[in-house]
């Protein structure tokens, strides 16, 4: 990843500069060091304007979204739904209510699903649907590893991954989380949750074959606590 090669390159140019400043007849070495340096600043840089570019460039997709699901009275907490759920891809069920349960869903096409007694939802796609579907070829039975394998080696969106599960719900604990903001100030993050715990659901639904809801995020620390409830 280039966040890598940045900090790698700034670090090995920073001790070469330091050696080649202490160390007489080196002066090349802390020339070569600096040069380095600069490097890695300049990839570190770029990867951080690259990034909120993006960032900026996809608002007005989410500003759409968010005012469709308003302008529906939609603006539920979404329901992660596994692809065994949703015709073969994860997705997310912003309901018309509240959802106590999830019988008789029925997908009519997108992106319109039914439930319930007749009750119907919008169906989308999120980051972490996104995300599950990219990593669902790393995805086991084992929802730690999962998760690990997603967050922490197929995306860079972690460092360490540690999953508590009890009863109907499972908690989360995403260790030196990258807490970016794609939704650009919509109020589409009151319905998928941040980017992090978007992705978190979307897994955990997609191991665990079942749909869940995002209870509550919550900081401790260097880490985010994402508390998720199962829908039966």
């Amino acid at each position: 990843m280039r966040s890598d090669v940045g900090a790698s390159l700034m670090i090995i140019g920073a001790s070469l500069a330091v050696v080649g400043y202490i160390e007489p007849g080196l002066i090349p070495l802390m020339v070569l060091g600096l040069s380095a340096f600069i490097v890695g600043l300049l990839v570190q840089w770029d990867e951080g304007a690259m990034e909120q570019t993006i960032i900026n460039l996809s608002s007005a997709a989410w500003d759409n979204v968010s005012a469709l699901v308003e302008s529906a009275g939609l603006a539920n907490s979404g329901v992660y739904l596994p692809s065994s759920m949703a015709n073969g891809e994860p997705m997310v069920l912003v309901p018309s209510t509240p959802v106590g349960n999830l019988r008789n869903l029925r997908v009519i096409g997108k992106p319109l699903a039914t439930y319930g007694a007749g009750l119907t939802g919008l169906l989308l796609a999120s980051p972490g649907s996104r995300v599950a579907l990219t990593c669902r070829d790393s995805l086991t039975s084992d929802l730690e590893s999962s998760l690990k394998n997603c967050l922490t080696r197929q995306f860079p969106l972690a460092r360490g991954v540690t999953v508590t599960e009890t009863g109907g719900e499972v908690t989360v604990r995403v260790d030196g989380p990258r807490l970016i903001d794609v939704y650009g100030g919509s109020t589409v993050k009151a319905i998928f949750g941040s980017a992090i715990a978007s992705a978190v659901a979307a897994i955990v639904a997609e191991v665990l074959n079942r749909p869940f809801i995002i209870q509550e995020e919550s900081r401790a620390g260097g880490a985010l606590l994402i508390r998720l409830r199962g829908v039966g």
